[in-house]
């Protein structure tokens, strides 16, 4: 099927975009001309190789300035205002999560999870990110994280694993969100696979597998060892195995209490005190260190 809308900015594709097929991408995106135009002035080689270029290496290529989003005429004077922010980057130090200066909210501890799973995000799943706090419950945490493209609809979003579900959302066009989720009792493996550039992650279930197409190329192993011990878990048996990790936590984290010191046999008292004694006839020691040292040694016995 024909993509209606440009990979880079979401605007609707014109005839003079797909005219001469010289704006598509090598996993099948197609640019308009602005958008290439604007990759083209950065990379000039961009002209003769554009089918050698994914959508993740142009915007990573473009600045964000550079693309300008469409969005419905509804939200052009919607203004959001942050006082104070502070700012966390992930690991990719592409995207930056803003925090507000009053009260940790639920945004804020979903933000923080993110960053806790080391995944490499770019600045274009932010509304993905801000969408999260209608997705998730309010006492579900967020263990897998990874940007790429579901290729049951060649939609690209953002696949998030919690300690109940896997999630695949999308929140670009216009407003509209798209999600599916694959509940753990329901998933019988989790599968990855690792390519040249990229690399995938299957979610197996009993009637469907959902592919994905992930942007960065350790994402999919990362993704798969994070929710491995929870695939084909239901609810009840994930909050007992959780009860029982935080168990252990607390008896490894109980201080042991200190052993007392054996008691030496007379044997060993004997043998010291001599030392002692001649340590003290060599001068080594004065009287008041000898008897001292044998006040301690004698309390041993």
């Amino acid at each position: 099927m024909m993509n209606t809308q440009c990979a880079l900015c979401g605007t609707v594709l014109t005839s003079m975009d797909t005219l001469l097929g010289e704006n598509k991408l090598s996993d099948g995106g197609i640019l308009c001309n602005k958008c290439l135009n604007a990759a083209t002035a950065v990379n000039k080689d961009l002209v003769s190789d554009l089918m050698k270029y994914n959508i993740m290496q142009i915007r990573n290529m473009v600045p964000a300035n550079e693309v300008e989003v469409e969005k419905p005429e509804a939200l052009e004077d919607l203004q959001i205002v942050i006082s104070q922010p502070r700012i966390v980057e992930t690991p990719s130090q592409s995207i930056q999560f803003t925090y507000t200066a009053d009260a940790p909210t639920r945004l804020d501890e979903i933000k923080d999870q993110l960053v806790a799973t080391g995944a490499k995000l770019s600045l274009f799943v932010n509304s993905e990110v801000d969408e999260l706090v209608n997705v998730l419950d309010k006492d579900e945490k967020i263990i897998a994280a990874a940007e790429g493209k579901y290729l049951h609809n060649n939609r690209e979003g953002l696949i998030i694993g919690t300690e109940r579900r896997i999630i695949f959302v999308d929140k670009k066009f216009f407003g509209g969100v798209f999600e599916n989720e694959f509940p753990f009792h329901r998933v019988s493996s989790v599968q990855h696979d690792t390519g040249l550039m990229f690399s995938t992650l299957k979610v197996f279930t009993s009637g469907f597998t959902g592919e994905f197409k992930l942007y960065i190329k350790s994402a999919g192993k990362a993704f798969a060892d994070a929710v491995k011990d929870y695939v084909g878990r239901t609810e009840s048996q994930i909050r007992a195995q959780q009860e029982q990790a935080r168990q252990q936590q607390a008896v490894q984290q109980t201080p042991k209490p200190q052993q007392e010191s054996e008691k030496e046999t007379p044997a060993v008292i004997l043998e010291q005190l001599e030392k002692l004694g001649k340590l003290r006839e060599l001068g080594v020691l004065t009287e008041e260190e000898f008897a001292e040292q044998k006040k301690k040694l004698l309390a041993k016995l």
